[in-house]
């Protein structure tokens, strides 16, 4: 009788041995794909790191520009420089006597 059992038990063995396997190979795989997802992830942070960068140097670039055309506009706009535009270019001078050309 004892060999009876002894050959009955293997089946119930080989499934349980089976279930472990599959769950190995899940696990496994599960593994697998989160390193691959951690991968993937690396790679666009490194990418979307360089666009930041790229975007920031056209950012420091756009406010240079921005710096030189406020000055330049603070420039040609002060007072002294329309008097001597609109001599030089225009041909214009200042009156003499202001109470002549309001009457």
């Amino acid at each position: 009788m004892a060999k009876n059992r002894a050959k009955s038990n293997p089946q119930p063995l080989n499934l349980v041995a089976m279930a472990w396997c599959a769950v190995f190979a899940a696990l496994l795989g599960m593994i697998v794909f989160s390193g691959l997802r951690t991968v993937a992830a690396a790679h666009e942070m490194r990418s979307l790191y360089g666009s930041l960068t790229q975007v920031q140097r056209e950012q420091d670039r756009l406010l240079e520009e921005h710096s030189r055309l406020m000055l330049e506009r603070g420039t040609l706009g002060s007072m002294q420089n329309i008097e001597v535009v609109a001599q030089t270019q225009l041909g214009m001078e200042f009156p003499e006597q202001l109470g002549e050309i309001l009457e």
